[in-house]
């Protein structure tokens, strides 16, 4: 048996950025709140919460005068004046790519129609959306882009401003700018695909491992969007994918066949036929984490598949 581990699996700039600083806090004040889940990792998330870090869903949760964390995926306007009226003392720990896409919408939006592309209850969306305005839609299936004109229409606007998620699917963008274009022929629509280097790479090389395994582990979280989107990829190349979150969700008898699994007492035996498969140098496995997927959930996954 061969395993492929891409290149690119897991953690990608902005989530360890946003991990080694929380940490850093954490070792000089361990009474820090975070503002919603700061990657989507369960793993990341209790770690840093054993160090002292406390997940909150709501500003209002936050007591004033203390220290809060804004995760990587950033956050809305309002959230910003909040902070502020309730003397907060902010860790912002936004990606960098996130907040240049708040930079760009809050430019554009008193002269453009915003249309951000991505899942509407995505804490990276709403937190752009809080940037972009009144005069913005949230769009994320074709279907969507005739409600969006509609509303482009109740505006005096004659300029269209296309965003994306970082964490979209590159393909489905395309596709989506093109029917924008297309539905939007009489104004003067912008594209700017700001969809993430990392992930956008890690999907190609995600599709290409694909391609020439037997199957495809995907690691990350369950909540996790570019994890979903690299589910996704491998099952239009390998009709054998498998997403977990670590270790723990893997069992032979969900990697294999389970004909050739004997479920003992104790633990799950591996009889003969499956050991010939095992070692069999065609049978082929492919890894592929998720940015928020840290390298040790990888390397237990690595070592269980070896054992």
């Amino acid at each position: 048996m061969e395993v492929i581990v891409g290149k690119l699996a897991g953690f990608c700039f902005g989530v360890q950025n946003a991990v080694d600083c929380a940490e850093k806090e954490l070792d000089l004040n361990n009474n820090i709140y975070c503002l919603g889940e700061i990657v989507h990792n369960e793993q990341v998330i209790k770690n840093l919460e054993k160090k002292g870090m406390i997940t909150v869903n709501n500003i209002d949760e936050v007591p004033d005068d203390s220290k809060v964390i804004f995760r990587a995926h950033g956050e809305s306007q309002i959230i910003y004046e909040k902070a502020k009226q309730k003397h907060l003392e902010v860790i912002d720990l936004t990606c960098p790519k996130v907040k240049a896409i708040h930079m760009k919408v809050e430019r554009e939006k008193d002269k453009s129609f915003i249309i951000i592309v991505g899942k509407k209850s995505h804490p990276e969306i709403i937190g752009t959306k809080g940037f972009a305005g009144e005069n913005s839609f949230v769009i994320e299936n074709e279907d969507e882009i005739l409600d969006a004109y509609m509303e482009y229409e109740k505006t005096n606007l004659g300029r269209v401003y296309v965003v994306s998620q970082t964490t979209f699917s590159s393909s489905k963008f395309d596709k989506l700018s093109e029917e924008i274009q297309l539905n939007f022929c009489e104004a003067d629509v912008i594209i700017d695909k700001t969809i993430c280097n990392a992930t956008e790479n890690r999907q190609i090389e995600t599709k290409e491992i694909s391609k020439k395994v037997n199957k495809m582990i995907i690691i990350g979280g369950k909540h996790s969007s570019n994890t979903k989107e690299l589910a996704k990829v491998s099952e239009e190349n390998c009709g054998n994918v498998l997403l977990v979150q670590n270790v723990d969700d893997l069992q032979y008898k969900e990697i294999f066949n389970k004909s050739k699994i004997e479920v003992m007492t104790g633990g799950v035996q591996i009889i003969p036929d499956l050991k010939k498969e095992l070692i069999d140098e065609n049978y082929k496995i492919g890894i592929m984490a998720g940015a928020s997927t840290p390298k040790q959930s990888i390397d237990e996954i690595i070592d269980f598949l070896k054992k």
